[in-house]
């Protein structure tokens, strides 16, 4: 057996418990879904956690960065996220384990209704986001495909804007259908060094779906910096499960 193969083995017999427990990864953050948007270019950054775990950052505190892009109506937005600590303690030097993981997201928005000098916005929007593991990059060595957990949101927001002299107060809310699955599954369970991952290649064949909503607030201050806060709630493979977050973004334009 060759050096490689000894470290393939080793990996997948690693891997064979691993594969049950895919489905229960790091929680993520609210779904940030203002309707009230303007031509513009912004990058932000939020942290975010379920609410059971109160407002102390932890174990289970997500952290995501992204930039959103809007042309008049049309608004799009991209985010990597993971937890925090995770990311922290790889930053410093930490090694990146099998259970280690992270997630991308892009959402688009079309604004059908308000904005400008209306003070009501109405928009519908959709997206994807993938979560990638470490296991994932570790068989990925091994050329063996590994499922990739995705889930596509749909759904529609409204908004508010409140004037307040300087500047005013964004509120909106949204209500979503969440369509999630495995994706990327082999035809055939894959073997490697006498070892196999049963079950991967059935791990594609069902589709969750869940309702969800989200409130939230922006608050513009010159144009340049925003401060933004969401609640998320709703069910996950029926369980409900309650998210917060906090964030700012900065830019040129983008907020109304």
């Amino acid at each position: 057996m060759t050096g490689r193969s000894r470290v393939g083995v080793a990996l997948v017999a690693g891997l064979l418990g691993f594969a049950a427990q895919a489905a229960a990864q790091i929680p993520g953050m609210p779904l940030f879904t203002n309707p009230r948007y303007g031509t513009g270019l912004r990058v932000h950054a939020d942290i975010g956690q379920p609410k059971d775990a109160g407002t102390t950052i932890g174990d289970q505190t997500v952290a995501q960065v992204g930039a959103s892009l809007a042309l008049g109506p049309i608004g799009v937005n991209a985010n990597v996220g993971t937890n925090f600590n995770r990311a922290r303690d790889i930053g410093a030097g930490g090694s990146y384990d099998l259970s280690d993981s992270f997630t991308g997201s892009a959402l688009a928005q079309l604004r059908v209704a308000g904005g400008g000098r209306n003070n009501l916005s109405l928009s519908v929007f959709g997206g994807a986001s993938m979560e990638v593991t470490g296991a994932q990059v570790a068989l990925g060595t091994q050329d063996i495909a590994y499922p990739k957990f995705a889930s596509f949101p749909v759904g529609a927001a409204l908004g508010l804007r409140i004037p307040l002299g300087l500047t005013s107060l964004n509120v909106w809310g949204a209500g979503r259908y969440v369509f999630s699955k495995y994706v990327n599954c082999p035809a055939t369970d894959p073997s490697f060094g006498g070892f196999t991952l049963t079950g991967l290649s059935t791990m594609c064949d069902d589709t969750a779906k869940d309702m969800r909503w989200a409130v939230g607030a922006d608050l513009p201050i010159l144009g340049i910096l925003s401060i933004r806060a969401a609640y998320d709630s709703g069910k996950i493979e029926d369980v409900t499960v309650n998210f917060w977050g906090i964030g700012a973004s900065i830019g040129i334009g983008g907020m109304r």
